[in-house]
């Protein structure tokens, strides 16, 4: 580990205080210690004159673990302090004017942080700029206990994860395929990324990086979600029973064929019939009497046959759908501020590239309106 004492002020941009936890997909992961469980890995005392700056260069190789918790103490001095994640220069944290500042890290192979302290003594805005004394501050860099180390993740996984934890899925998506271009090899990559191609129903693709994954060196957290995924896909990829797929065949083909007003009676003889449906093959059947509703201007009564769609089956991927076609729908209906939140819930969900261009366009056609 550097350590670059340099007389003079730092200048990091402004910015707010992020906390970026580790979301899975199917559940929480701190990948840290308890509070309770830090254990100390480095220690520096740093005696600064006042207004002066020291940097510190923090990488993988110092610290390989999941996430680490800097601590940086300086009893009755105060301090700036400001971190930075090299790679992609992202502002982690930037605060003044404090005398103790903690900040865990999501950490990662590949990962580095540049963190630049400053003694507030003598810096303009501080209380004491007339002191000409020392301050001295404790750096404290602490992780889980060195025998209770666990698998780290790599920097685009981190990122991924990062970002599905705050909404934004299509940015989390697009991280697990950097992370799989960087290395082909990266089993918890494809055990993420295979997860949103679920949510897109690429079914066959899913189920094979799947397999590649559970063929790889996964942690116990991830193989487990891994061994999930895969009973899930084994249910999603099993065919319709015979009546409903030729069912679901001849209604879009009516709809092809613009003839949606025999649809609606043909749907709800399936619904009703002997035959025992599950959830998601009643999704899917009311999910086209709602089209075939739409298409004859029975705009109500569509509305009701999504809200049903939506009630059968709680599958990303499906809830995706309906809630494109309800936005569509909403947006011909001129109900701008329903049809926004069904497309972008439809876009945090997942669609087929097709279906999101369009979600995409509506969208910029509301806001062009607004």
């Amino acid at each position: 580990m550097s350590l670059l004492a340099f007389a003079g002020r730092p200048s990091p941009r402004p910015g707010r205080f992020v906390f970026f936890g580790i979301l899975l997909l199917l559940g929480a992961l701190t990948g840290g210690a308890a509070a309770s469980e830090w254990e100390t890995w480095v220690s520096e005392n740093i005696s600064l004159d006042p207004g002066q700056s020291f940097q510190m260069r923090v990488t993988f190789e110092d610290l390989p673990v999941r996430s680490w918790r800097l601590v940086v103490d300086g009893g009755d001095r105060r301090c700036d302090l400001s971190l930075l994640r090299v790679k992609g220069e992202e502002l982690l944290y930037y605060k003044t004017n404090e005398s103790r500042h903690e900040v865990v890290v999501p950490w990662g192979r590949d990962e580095e942080l540049l963190m630049v302290l400053t003694n507030r003594d003598g810096v303009a805005g501080s209380l004491r700029t007339k002191r000409d004394d020392v301050a001295g501050f404790v750096v404290n860099l602490q992780g889980p206990p060195r025998d209770q180390t666990t698998a780290a993740y790599s920097y685009h996984v981190n990122r991924a994860l990062e970002a599905y934890a705050t909404g934004q899925r299509l940015a989390a998506e697009d991280h697990c395929r950097l992370a799989l271009k960087d290395d082909l090899d990266d089993a918890v990559a494809k055990v993420l990324y295979a997860g949103f191609q679920r949510d897109r129903q690429f079914y066959d693709n899913a189920a094979a990086l799947v397999e590649e994954a559970l063929a790889g060196a996964l942690p116990d957290e991830m193989r487990t979600l891994a061994e999930s995924l895969r009973t899930e896909l084994v249910k999603l990829r099993a065919p319709l029973p015979k009546p409903v797929r030729e069912g679901l065949e001849k209604a879009r083909h009516l709809l092809d064929e613009g003839e949606p007003e025999k649809v609606p009676e043909l749907c709800d003889k399936l619904l009703n019939g002997k035959l025992e449906l599950d959830g998601s093959s009643r999704s899917q059947i009311l999910v086209l009497k709602g089209q075939a509703l739409e298409a004859m201007g029975r705009n109500f009564e569509a509305v009701d046959a999504y809200t049903n769609a939506l009630a059968h089956d709680r599958g990303v991927e499906r809830q995706a759908l309906v809630h494109f076609h309800m936005g569509r729908l909403f947006h011909h209906m001129g109900n701008l501020a329903q049809a926004r939140g069904a497309l972008t819930i439809a876009l945090q969900s997942g669609l087929p590239s097709g279906l999101e261009l369009q979600a995409r366009e509506l969208l910029l056609d509301i806001e062009q309106r607004d």
